[in-house]
C-alpha cells in the first residue's frame, strides 16, 4: 500500500513538472509581432528591427530626396503572421481578373516607420477581414505582458468632424522586458467591397494617445492614463 502511494505521489509529481515545463516553454516563445513590439520599445535601430526572424521584410522605402534631408522619414515594410486564425478565401486580383486564393487570416502586412534623427516612430498593421475582438488578438500574441483597454466607444474620426465608422478603440501592452509600454490604436473596416473582405487594423506608437482619444470623444475606460 506504501509503495503504491509513493509511486501515485512520484507520477503525479512527475506530471505537474511536465505541466509547468510545458507552460514556461510556452511562455518563454515570443511571436513575430511581440519580438517587433519589444524591439520598438526598446529603442532597437533600424538595422536591428530589419534582422528580427520570424516577419518577411521586404525592405527599407526612402523618398528620392533621403540623401539630401537630414529629417527624413523612411519605411520598412514586410509580413508577419498573427497567432489564432485559421483558413480563409484572400481576394486576387481586380475586375474581370478578381478571384480568391487560400489563407491565414492571421497573415498581416506590417510598415514600421523611422524618422533618421529619432529613429522608430510607429508601427502599421493592417489583415483583411474585420475583427472587432481587439484586446483577445493583441492578449494572443503575447508570452509574457499585458493588455489593458484604455478607451472606446468614440464618437467622432481622428479629426473630430465625421462619425467614427471604424469602431476606434486604444489599448496599452506593458512588457517585462520594455522600459516604456506600447499604446494601439485599433479599428476595422467592416463594408469591404468588391475587392475588399473588410481590414482590421492596428497602429503601435511610444506616446500617449490622451489627445488622439479626447478629440475622437472617446469613452475613458481607466484612470489615471499613464
Amino acid at each position: 500500500m506504501a509503495l503504491t502511494c509513493r509511486t501515485y505521489r512520484f507520477g503525479l509529481s512527475f506530471v505537474l513538472v511536465m505541466a509547468l515545463s510545458a507552460s514556461a516553454e510556452a511562455r518563454a516563445g515570443a511571436g513575430p509581432l511581440e519580438t517587433l513590439l519589444i524591439a520598438f520599445a526598446q529603442g532597437k535601430r533600424d538595422k536591428d528591427i530589419a534582422a528580427l526572424s520570424d516577419i518577411e521584410w521586404r525592405g527599407f522605402v526612402y523618398p528620392e530626396d533621403s540623401e539630401k534631408d537630414l529629417g527624413v522619414t523612411y519605411h520598412l515594410r514586410g509580413g508577419l503572421r498573427l497567432n489564432g486564425f485559421g483558413e480563409v478565401d484572400f481576394p486576387v486580383g481586380v475586375g474581370a481578373n478578381a478571384a480568391h486564393k487560400k489563407g491565414n487570416e492571421g497573415d498581416a502586412s506590417i510598415d514600421v516607420i523611422f524618422h533618421s534623427a529619432k529613429g522608430a516612430r510607429g508601427i502599421e498593421l493592417q489583415k483583411f477581414y474585420p475583427s472587432g475582438n481587439y484586446q483577445e488578438i493583441l492578449q494572443r500574441q503575447l508570452s509574457a505582458g499585458t493588455v489593458t483597454l484604455l478607451a472606446d466607444n468614440c464618437k467622432t474620426d481622428g479629426y473630430g468632424d465625421l462619425p467614427d465608422d471604424e469602431h476606434t478603440a486604444f489599448f496599452r501592452i506593458d512588457f517585462p522586458a520594455a522600459p516604456t509600454p506600447v499604446f494601439v490604436r485599433a479599428g476595422r473596416n467592416e463594408d469591404g467591397g468588391k475587392n475588399s473582405p473588410g481590414e482590421t487594423f492596428l497602429s503601435f506608437s511610444l506616446f500617449t494617445p490622451g489627445s488622439d482619444m479626447t478629440k475622437r470623444s472617446c469613452v475613458a475606460r481607466i484612470e489615471p492614463l499613464r
